[in-house]
């Protein structure tokens, strides 16, 4: 073999090869969930202008949410979170434990009335809940 081939050798030996894939690794996919009930914002809470996050594991068997497990978040919002949560549904085929993060957040002007707070499901299936401030009232 003549010297100036070996090089030609080593590159064709080290370099990888392109468009070939080679990863045993799996991306979970998200289940589509299929029907919810609207998650509401604790009224008392909105009053009191808590916002916060609630981060969820939730298992699904046979498409319906079977265990809710609380992972971190604020305790007065772990409640409705889950309740919201068990509501949830998939097609029966799904099965599967994902985690969930519900955001609470009070934004905005402050409204005279109470308002409907803004919801947001996100591909992730995290939940986005907005509301806006109610001014607060003084009775004599």
């Amino acid at each position: 073999m003549r010297i100036w081939n070996l090089p030609v050798l080593v590159f064709l030996f080290a370099a990888p090869g392109y468009g070939q894939t080679t990863s045993n690794t799996t991306v979970p996919s998200i289940p589509i969930l299929q029907e919810a009930a609207l998650p509401m914002y604790p009224p008392i809470w909105r009053t009191a202008h808590l916002n916060g996050k609630v981060t969820v594991l939730v298992t699904v068997r046979n498409g319906r949410v079977v265990g809710t497990d609380v992972k971190s978040g604020i305790p007065e919002l772990q409640y409705p979170t889950t309740a919201n949560l068990k509501t949830w549904r998939f097609a029966d085929e799904v099965n599967c434990t994902f985690t969930v993060t519900y955001t609470y957040v009070i934004s905005g002007e402050e409204s005279d009335t109470p308002t409907n707070p803004k919801t947001e499901v996100l591909p992730s299936l995290d939940v986005n809940i907005v509301a806006r401030p109610v001014k607060p009232t003084v009775n004599y």
